[in-house]
């Protein structure tokens, strides 16, 4: 019985630190539009998808660690399976 409460604690402790946040930058305008455009970039890398350049805002992509933030977890969340073609889940340009 102790091990069904513990394996149900555990469990709990794991959904609820799904919802917390997870990044420091994510009220930063400069990371929604780093997301945004790293989602744009992963969606594009869908099989059979012609091949494209990344979307990116090259001089807030330089200066600013909260669009670069937001990029790379923009697109980590909407590339196929999270991962690029490679499976390295980073941009295959190797920009990051």
């Amino acid at each position: 019985m102790r091990q069904v409460q513990r394996l149900a604690a555990i469990v709990a402790v794991i959904a609820l630190s799904a919802c917390a946040s997870s990044s420091k930058y994510e009220q930063d305008p400069l990371y929604e539009a780093g997301f945004g455009d790293g989602c744009s970039t992963g969606t594009a890398r869908a099989q059979g998808a012609p091949p494209s350049n990344p979307v990116r805002d090259q001089s807030d992509w330089d200066a600013s660690d909260a669009y670069r933030a937001g990029w790379k977890t923009g697109y980590n969340s909407c590339s196929p399976g999270g991962t690029d073609s490679t499976g390295s889940g980073r941009d295959p340009s190797g920009q990051f």
